[in-house]
């Protein structure tokens, strides 16, 4: 079944009818993550040494192999998906939230400048723009509309240059020795190239935002990301915070005078994390993703497999394969409901 990622939780509340216990695995691993099911959910990773180590035994005899090294994740880029998830938070998310809120107060009528909100190629692989969503959720839908978005073709074209390469049937001959599942993964991205998707997707759904502006970008780099977006704050005459996850990039941001938050993402979990529902959801998808493939529970939950187009990323879809013919009747009849339930909204 190829699903939204948001009918996660009809698999979850399968699952959750014989456990209250989700186990998360990476076949050539283990575990990674285990996630006790409650209204507040409890979320218990693989410590980063022991992630270190088994990763270590696993490429031992591939030592001079870079390509199956650089495509098995890391305990990092569990990090990442964690992070990605708002599971993980930066230090600075509490003068984030104290920055949008001052923007959104602005009196625009008494000759307040606005305030636009603008990212750099890191922020959007580490979906920064989520967790602005989620704090201008929280204010007054009218403050909130005060402000505007830019987003810059620079980050683009990164972002796209990043993912623009495939797995071709010799890389998934060699990946597939350490990872049977990954020889579906033919003319799929590598894992770098996903990351770098799924930023991309993030530029996608931020432009259709009536209140975003696109400004143009020539090259890439982020001395030259920096320049646009000083140029547009200084011909519109706006205010503008940059929301970076590079502190080189921050640091040319204050240079030029402009707001910049470097929005640095932890290095380390602890071995007990809490988790909302929405964001158990969003670690689901965005391991499925990072790692390729995963076994929730026994269950093939693939982030890319042979065949994904463009409309699979934009709509955040994953493909689900439960081997057990009652669970799968259960879950499509939860499915019908989810379905049911949104277009009843529309």
């Amino acid at each position: 079944m190829i699903v939204p990622k948001d009918y996660f939780v009809a698999l979850l509340n399968e699952l959750s009818r014989n456990s209250d216990q989700v186990v998360v695995k990476y076949p050539p691993i283990g575990t990674i993550f285990t996630i006790k099911m409650d209204e507040t959910c409890a979320l218990y990773p693989m410590p980063k040494e022991e992630f270190k180590h088994l990763r270590k035994n696993l490429l031992d005899p591939w030592h001079n192999d870079k390509f199956i090294s650089d495509e098995i994740p890391t305990d990092m880029d569990l990090v990442t998906c964690l992070y990605a998830s708002s599971i993980l938070r930066s230090e600075e998310e509490s003068s984030l939230k104290d920055k949008l809120q001052e923007g959104c107060q602005r009196n625009l009528l008494k000759g307040d400048k606005p305030l636009f909100v603008g990212y750099d190629t890191n922020s959007l692989r580490h979906r920064s723009n989520r967790v602005v969503a989620n704090i201008l959720s929280e204010l007054p839908r009218d403050s909130a509309a005060n402000m505007g978005f830019c987003l810059n073709e620079s980050v683009k074209t990164e972002l796209r240059y990043r993912w623009n390469h495939k797995y071709k049937m010799p890389d998934v001959n060699t990946l597939g020795k350490v990872h049977r599942q990954a020889r579906t993964f033919l003319n799929q991205h590598p894992k770098d190239a996903r990351m770098a998707r799924l930023g991309a997707v993030e530029y996608k759904h931020i432009m259709t935002q009536p209140n975003c502006v696109e400004i143009n970008g020539r090259g890439y780099g982020d001395n030259k990301i920096v320049r646009s977006f000083e140029s547009f704050r200084d011909k519109r005459n706006v205010d503008i915070l940059l929301i970076s996850g590079d502190n080189d990039f921050t640091a040319m941001a204050h240079e030029e005078k402009m707001n910049a938050l470097y929005m640095k993402q932890p290095t380390n979990y602890s071995t007990e994390l809490e988790a909302s529902w929405e964001q158990v959801v969003e670690l689901l998808y965005c391991v499925a993703v990072v790692f390729g493939h995963v076994f929730i529970n026994d269950i093939d939950v693939f982030g890319i497999w042979t065949g994904k187009v463009e409309d699979d990323w934009d709509g955040y879809r994953v493909s689900i394969d439960p081997s057990n013919r009652d669970l799968k009747g259960d879950m499509f009849r939860d499915i019908r409901i989810l379905e049911k339930g949104v277009h009843d909204t529309v």
